[in-house]
Parts: structure tokens; C-alpha cells; sequence
């Protein structure tokens, strides 16, 4: 049985994920850890509390000594970071919670992996964002894996560096 820890998964998209990976695969463990900011509703994961395959932590990934404690019970096999600080405006308003949680935070939860995980895989869930805009009147361009990163805000530059910090 592979154990995967999902961080942010109280959100929209981490809570489908979760669904899904846990209806489509019996061979997986999920451990879930979100604070539960305001993009986190834990109501979004009540059934699933009484699956013996799931179980939610609430915390911080940028609390070091509780990711390392997880990390060090838990031993998990797969790490997918859907944990962010997101909304462009709120970036602009206060960078520094996008700047702990989006690149502080990614480096602890790499810093745990790389000392108590498994290592099979950590997957860094990111954003379009960090490739800037395209044109509204021009539909026939598109980002690839060639395109350059170009940041336009603190929330696009924080996970364009997180992103490059799991490149690292």
C-alpha cells in the first residue's frame, strides 16, 4: 500500500483529488494535512473521516518540527503539494504570506521528504501564472514546456519559485 501525504487538500481541487485517488485506487493511504485558511473547508473531506484509508492533520506546512514529526510517523511514499497562498490581488496586498507559504513552505515539505520519505515522487502542483498572459485576441498561442517563466505578480513569482526550488 502506497501512502501519499496531500497538503492542502481541505481545498477545491486538493478535496477532488483526494476523492478520486481514494474511489479509483485500493492500494493507497492518503493523509491530508491543510490549515484551513480561506481556501480550506474541511467539510469538503467530513465523508471521507471515516475512511481507515484517509486521515486529516491540520497544520502548517511551514512549521518545520510538525512536518518533520509527520513526515518521520508517517513515512509516505508520494508527496503532492497542492498547499498555496493564491488570488493574485491578495499577493499584491500581502506578499509575504504567498513568499512562506508557496516557497518556505514547499522547502520544508522538501527538507521532511528528502530526510524521512520514501522518495518515490513529490509532485509540485503549480500554476499557469508563471508564464505570464497571452493575448485574448490571439487563440491560436499557447504555453508549452518550452515557454519561458514570466512572472507578473508576487502570487505568480512565489510559485514560479517553488517550482524551481523542486527543480533544484
Amino acid at each position: 500500500m502506497e501512502k501519499i501525504l496531500v497538503t492542502g487538500g481541505a481545498g477545491f481541487i486538493g478535496s477532488n483529488f483526494i476523492n478520486h485517488m481514494l474511489e479509483a485506487h485500493d492500494d493507497v493511504e492518503i493523509v491530508c494535512v491543510d490549515c484551513l485558511s480561506y481556501a480550506g473547508n474541511l467539510v469538503t473531506l467530513e465523508p471521507l473521516l471515516e475512511n481507515p484509508r484517509f486521515k486529516f492533520v491540520k497544520a502548517d506546512i511551514t512549521d518545520r518540527e510538525a512536518m518533520y514529526t509527520l513526515f518521520e510517523s508517517e513515512n509516505f511514499d508520494i508527496v503532492v503539494n497542492f498547499a498555496a497562498e493564491s488570488h493574485v490581488d491578495r499577493s499584491i496586498d500581502s506578499p509575504e504570506d504567498f513568499l512562506m507559504t508557496n516557497i518556505i513552505g514547499t522547502g520544508v515539505l522538501l527538507d521532511a521528504f528528502r530526510k524521512y520519505g520514501n522518495g518515490k515522487r513529490f509532485h509540485q502542483v503549480s500554476t499557469d501564472e508563471v508564464y505570464g498572459d497571452l493575448p485574448l485576441d490571439r487563440p491560436d498561442l499557447f504555453f508549452t514546456e518550452e515557454t519561458p517563466l514570466h512572472t507578473s505578480s508576487p502570487y505568480s513569482t512565489s510559485k514560479a519559485s517553488a517550482d524551481l526550488l523542486c527543480q533544484s
